[in-house]
């Protein structure tokens, strides 16, 4: 739900939370559309050769991916999160000021269906990598998933340009132009 739709509902609630500075839902979807902002902003000052989606509605029911990532080192979807207080990440957990997260499953399935649904319009399989950009105070990393990259935003934009190069420049454009159709993304 938008600030928006969520002010509508809840009017006087929300109101009332805003002015006593309390947690709520318009305050936390705020605070992550700031990091998904800050991300898209950064992640758009990649080089020539590389291009950016943010905000990409994917099926029928309001989900998004928050950017889709393709240049010469391969194809992305990258979930932001913008969260306070300490990262600790080890190859099969991410905890959030010592709780347990979803963020990396959830990571990994956006990206088998982003994949399915490019390879689809495409015509060939596209491989696309997760990866979680996480706005975050404190960092502690025992090591990284194998199958989603975790960083900041900044460390995500230079693993980008780490990356060897596994798509021509034709291939590139290829791929941009099917996840820049919408019809792409409503399977």
């Amino acid at each position: 739900m938008t600030v928006p739709e969520l002010r509508a509902a809840h009017p006087v609630r929300t109101f009332a939370e805003q002015a006593l500075g309390r947690r709520s839902d318009a305050r936390a979807w705020r605070k992550g559309a700031r990091g998904e902002r800050f991300t898209g902003w950064l992640f758009g000052r990649l080089p020539e050769g590389w291009h950016v989606f943010n905000d990409v509605p994917i099926g029928q029911l309001g989900a998004n991916i928050d950017h889709v990532v393709v240049g010469p080192g391969g194809t992305f979807t990258v979930n932001t999160k913008n969260r306070s207080g300490k990262v600790w990440l080890a190859p099969r957990t991410l905890l959030v000021n010592g709780a347990k997260t979803d963020y990396l499953p959830k990571a990994a399935r956006e990206a088998a269906r982003a994949s399915d649904l490019v390879s689809g319009g495409l015509g060939r399989t596209v491989p696309i990598r997760a990866v979680l950009a996480i706005v975050a105070d404190d960092w502690a990393i025992k090591g990284q998933p194998s199958d989603v990259f975790v960083g900041s935003p900044r460390s995500v934009k230079r693993w980008f340009l780490e990356q060897p190069m596994t798509l021509s420049p034709r291939e590139v454009d290829e791929v941009a132009a099917v996840c820049a159709k919408p019809s792409t993304w409503t399977g």
